[in-house]
């Protein structure tokens, strides 16, 4: 009898690990614009994510995109119009580059398979990103997404077609100019001083190059996207992106967020710009990043 008891409970058993092997890894994105890198493990009445090892449930109405195929930032403009004219009816773009609208309605199977509405069901491992509602307003979503922060709204303005040129060449993707600075940045160095001080509103754009190791564990690495395996700490200075990545803040003022993202940069205020590793432990980092500050 008590060997009939516990064939089904290790069943149960391995039945667990498997799903939680097969999680599907993801960027997640909130509709206040936070990022979070998690396992999608399940679907209910929440999202049951994994993060850092800890089971977490996320209402659904608090998520906008699940982004398989990369951080949530940098996607194309027209695939972004296209999720937000479905808006409520839900976006889905698969790796082979299909496109469909439907809304997700369950996580489920092993290896996980996402079902949406209209019965159909498909692998998340052929996903590249789920829409859930309209990006319309998540920042940095799009390489444009601040094209129209120095646009004048008047039609009559003399100035509004060099400032357009200005904003779209802010967001074109090119090399660093011969004239832009260079700032070593140590990974087990709190804030790296840039030696140059910034004004509120002035765009920076930044070209990281390198890679640094987050620990004594040789595969422990990150580039200025993040680490390898994009594990966040809820300790780092910015605990809801991944850890390694690079930031930035003025002064003492709050850290954002840099990447390697092509996309250019207004700063919050008036000060000294410094740069960092988003990590909560710096003694045991080595490397460096060597980035390249421009004004585009």
């Amino acid at each position: 009898m008590r060997k009939q008891l516990l064939i089904p409970a290790m069943v149960g058993i391995l039945t667990f690990g498997a799903a939680q092997a097969y999680a599907q890894s993801a960027t997640v994105v909130m509709r206040n614009g936070d990022r979070v890198r998690a396992d999608l493990v399940d679907m209910g009445a929440n999202f049951t994510l994994r993060i850092n090892g800890q089971e977490q449930q996320v209402p659904i109405n608090d998520v906008v995109l699940i982004d398989f195929a990369g951080n949530g930032r940098d996607i194309s403009q027209d695939e972004v119009n296209r999720a937000n004219d479905a808006s409520g009816n839900g976006y889905v773009v698969l790796r082979n580059g299909d496109t469909f609208t439907s809304r997700l309605v369950d996580v489920t199977g092993i290896p996980s398979r996402g079902v949406f509405s209209g019965d159909r069901q498909i692998p998340l491992s052929e996903v590249s990103r789920i829409y859930l509602g309209s990006v319309r307003n998540i920042p940095e979503i799009t390489a444009s997404t601040n094209q129209t922060l120095d646009t004048p709204t008047q039609s009559h303005d003399p100035n509004r077609p060099f400032m357009r040129e200005r904003a779209n060449r802010r967001n074109q993707r090119t090399a660093a100019p011969t004239t832009a600075r260079t700032v070593v940045v140590p990974a087990n160095v709190a804030w790296t001083n840039t030696g140059f001080n910034v004004t509120r509103g002035q765009w920076l754009r930044f070209e990281p190059s390198g890679e640094i190791s987050l620990s004594l564990n040789g595969d422990d690495t990150a580039t200025a996207a993040g680490g390898k395996n994009f594990r966040t700490v809820p300790k780092a200075q910015i605990p809801t992106i991944p850890v390694g990545a690079l930031i930035g803040r003025v002064g003492n003022g709050q850290p954002f967020s840099i990447g390697d993202t092509t996309q250019a940069f207004q700063m919050p205020a008036d000060g000294r710009l410094f740069l960092s590793v988003n990590d909560d432990h710096l003694p045991d980092n080595s490397g460096n990043f060597v980035v390249k500050v421009w004004e585009p």
